[in-house]
């Protein structure tokens, strides 16, 4: 072979290798495509020739990016014979927080109809994971900023103090008034409870003389009708003291306390209170009832905040060494939620408990003049300093604002309550 053919043939080869690696890395294709256009507010750093994914599934690349006005439009190029929905959500994903960027799809309904070539369509606008990883060391820094005597949160740590200390001092006022009856009540109690002690004693002793025929009235009894009609009063007698004891009984083990909730939003600098009592019926099983973000609805926002104001809690929980799960209305709309302590065995880990929380699964409204239409749920982490006070941080509206709140909670007992409580069903009992 000639040296000129080897250099033709070598020559050729290198053109061969260079087209298929310029077919390659060029991104083309022999697949037909279509075209259509997503326009975002921030498209987070995602590139040109990223990949689209429909429901986790690569069905295309960004054929291009340019900015529209205020808005950034993303030209994508998908392949034909994969059908996207109208009311499909578009979204800037990641492969891992440092990873590489790609355009989300999540299919829609077949009943919106599919999105034709040339089309626009427009995206959501959720923070992205690193920036709301900015947003949450920029918030922490301005709330650490605000623990000073000069700060915002500590002011309305202070004014919601101040109103917690008139509540209870008014409570105290009420309760002093009617303590002595309470006292009474209470006394009269004890009397009844030795009473009743006193009767079922005797009234074991009188039916087993009667069954053995012994003193005066078993020996007076001999037909055995009558006995047994004697014995099935003196049961009925027995039985019913024996309900007055455990209903007193049942009483005596009520167990109540406030509860404080504050939390405060950096982004719009809104402190919100919660306050309520929590009713122990036994050990593991409490009833709570309260007002969840209560306002004067005289005040003005200072920034735009989503939370509806005024609403009530009233729901039933079940409370274990480890988990606390809880079910009812929250923040005035059906819900449940679940604390959970993983570590509640160790004495520093186990003041740490992580909560998810979720309400108002309907929820299809306008607040704010912004569009509400997934569940809310919460979550979060809190951190017990003693068995009255605990400190935490959580997020608020996942699916939607996606908001941050640092919040401190106050659980302190009311013995004194808890006799009302406790004397409501046999107070009138109590008290002839």
């Amino acid at each position: 072979m000639k040296d000129e053919t080897k250099v033709g043939l070598f020559v050729l080869s290198g053109l061969l290798f260079l087209a298929t690696g310029i077919f390659l890395l060029g991104d083309f294709s022999f697949k037909s495509h279509y075209l259509f256009t997503v326009k975002f507010k921030d498209i987070s750093g995602l590139a040109d020739k990223s990949n689209i994914k429909l429901s986790g599934v690569e069905v295309g690349k960004v054929k291009e990016i340019y900015m529209d006005k205020d808005q950034v439009a993303v030209v994508l190029s998908v392949r034909r014979g994969v059908e996207i929905y109208r009311n499909s959500k578009f979204m800037i994903g990641a492969t891992s927080i440092i990873g590489s960027k790609f355009l989300q799809i999540d299919q829609g309904d077949p009943q919106s109809g599919t999105i034709k070539e040339g089309e626009t369509v427009y995206g959501e606008n959720i923070i992205s994971l690193d920036k709301a990883i900015i947003n949450a060391v920029s918030d922490l820094q301005d709330f650490m900023k605000g623990l000073n005597n000069k700060g915002e949160f500590t002011k309305n740590l202070n004014e919601a103090v101040s109103n917690l200390r008139e509540i209870s001092a008014d409570l105290s006022e009420m309760i002093s008034v009617s303590k002595p009856s309470l006292e009474k009540a209470a006394s009269n109690m004890d009397d009844i409870t030795e009473k009743i002690n006193s009767i079922l004693t005797k009234t074991d002793a009188l039916v087993a003389k009667i069954e053995k025929g012994e003193g005066p009235l078993g020996a007076m009894i001999s037909d055995s009708a009558s006995k047994n009609d004697i014995k099935q009063t003196i049961s009925n007698i027995k039985e019913t003291s024996d309900s007055i004891k455990k209903m007193m009984g049942k009483a005596s083990r009520i167990k109540t306390y406030w509860h404080w909730d504050t939390r405060y939003e950096p982004l719009s600098q809104y402190n919100m209170n919660s306050f309520g009592v929590r009713i122990y019926t036994s050990e593991s099983k409490y009833y709570y009832g309260g007002m969840s973000n209560f306002f004067n609805i005289k005040n003005k926002d200072r920034k735009v905040n989503y939370e509806e104001k005024n609403l009530v809690d009233a729901y039933m929980g079940w409370e274990r060494k480890q988990a606390d799960i809880y079910v009812g209305a929250i923040r005035g709309n059906a819900g449940a939620g679940i604390r959970y302590r993983l570590f509640y065995r160790d004495p520093l880990w186990g003041r740490f408990s992580v909560f998810a929380e979720g309400n108002d699964f309907s929820r299809n409204r306008i607040i704010k003049g912004r569009k509400f239409n997934t569940p809310r749920y919460d979550a979060g982490l809190d951190f017990k300093i003693n068995t009255n006070a605990q400190v935490g941080v959580r997020i608020a509206d996942m699916l939607e604002t996606k908001r941050i709140n640092y919040t401190a909670k106050i659980l302190f007992e009311d013995k004194d309550l808890a006799y009302l409580f406790g004397l409501a069903s046999g107070s009138s009992l109590a008290l002839k």
